[in-house]
C-alpha cells in the first residue's frame, strides 16, 4: 500500500484522494469520492477521476494551499479502491468470502 495516499476536502467542498508530494506543495492523481444514495435509501461511494467524464485517467495535481482539511486515517477500503482506480490492477479483498463482508457499498 502507498504511504502517502491522502484523504482531504478542498475549499470547493469537494472529497478527493491522491498521493501527497509535500517537497512540490501538492496532491497527485487525484480522484473525486462521491455519496451517491441508492434507491433503498443508503449510500454508495463512488471514486471518480477528477476529470470525469471528460477524462478516465487518474492523473492531475491539486496545490495543498487549496486543502482545507485532511482526514486522519484513510479507510482501507477506499485506500484499496484508489490504488485499483489508479493502476487498473483489482486487489484481492475477502478471498472468495473468507473473513470479509462482501457488500461493502464502495464502486467505480
Amino acid at each position: 500500500m502507498v504511504d502517502n495516499i491522502v484523504f482531504a476536502k478542498l475549499v470547493s467542498g469537494e472529497t478527493i484522494i491522491g498521493i501527497k508530494d509535500e517537497s512540490e506543495g501538492v496532491v497527485k492523481d487525484v480522484v473525486l469520492v462521491q455519496a451517491m444514495p441508492t434507491h433503498t435509501g443508503s449510500l454508495q461511494i463512488a471514486i471518480v477521476p477528477f476529470g470525469f467524464p471528460f477524462e478516465d485517467e487518474v492523473r492531475g495535481s491539486i496545490r495543498l494551499d487549496h486543502v482545507v482539511y485532511e482526514y486522519k486515517d484513510v479507510p482501507a477500503d477506499l485506500a484499496n479502491k484508489y490504488v485499483e482506480t489508479k493502476s487498473n490492477i483489482r486487489i484481492a479483498g475477502n478471498l472468495g468470502g473468507l473473513g470479509g463482508k462482501s457488500d461493502s457499498g464502495l464502486i467505480l
